[in-house]
Parts: structure tokens; sequence; C-alpha cells
């Protein structure tokens, strides 16, 4: 069978249908390699040497519980996905901690003494010493 083309009118579709194919073989390799990190941690702890051990461990593994994890997976990605990733797009962002430190009242006194806490560096002249070093 040779590749059809797909007609112009439908590209953006065909690039929904690309996007969301290549997220499922990611996801697919994400949870290949979890299981193969999880069972050969498993064969270490629970088998140690012992072939007979590391057998029930090997054979213990079915399709089922695979994709049960896939599944668990996507239902993590919805959940995240519903919530915003930047802190201050959340709706309880101004009910955070860091509201009390704005709402407290400070005396002058305080103030003043934390300024002159704060010590400032002058910037170093560059050029003065790039002529040290020249002499």
């Amino acid at each position: 069978m040779t590749r059809v083309k797909c007609d112009v009118l439908d590209r953006n579709r065909e690039r929904i249908f690309n996007r969301i194919a290549t997220r499922g073989v990611v996801k697919f390799f994400n949870v290949c390699n979890q299981e193969q990190k999880d069972l050969d941690n498993k064969v270490k702890v629970v088998a140690g040497n012992s072939e007979r051990k590391k057998d029930k461990i090997l054979s213990s593994i079915d399709k089922g519980s695979f994709l049960d994890r896939l599944k668990e997976d996507d239902e993590i990605d919805t959940e995240n996905s519903n919530k915003p990733s930047w802190s201050v797009l959340r709706d309880d962002f101004i009910m955070g901690n860091g509201i009390k430190e704005w709402t407290e009242n400070q005396s002058d006194e305080e103030v003043d003494e934390q300024e002159k806490n704060i010590k400032i560096q002058k910037p170093k002249n560059k050029k003065k010493n790039l002529r040290n070093k020249k002499k």
C-alpha cells in the first residue's frame, strides 16, 4: 500500500492526529521504562541471587497490570493539565502565606534599621585594574 497524501482541507486534523499518536508513543515508552526499573529493583531486593525467586517475579508480570499503569498515567496527566502550572494563575494564589507579610505593618524604626543593615558594595573600577596590570 502506498502512502496517500492528505487533502489540503484535512491538514489541521491530520496534525492533531499526529500529535496524539506521538504523545501516546512517548507515554508508552515512558511507562515501559518505569516498569523495567521497578522490575529490576524488585529482582535485586527480593530475589538476590536466587533464580527461582527471579522466575516467580518475572512470571508475575501480566498484561493487565501494565495496561492499568498506562491508564493511571493518563488520569494523572488529565488532572495536571486542568491545573495551571504557574502559581500566579491559581485561584488560591492570594490566599498563600506570602500575603501575611504584606499586611504586617512595620514601624519606621524597623524599616530604618533594615536599611542600615543592607550593605551596598561599590563596583570595582575595571579600568584602573587594567592600567595597573599594564605597568
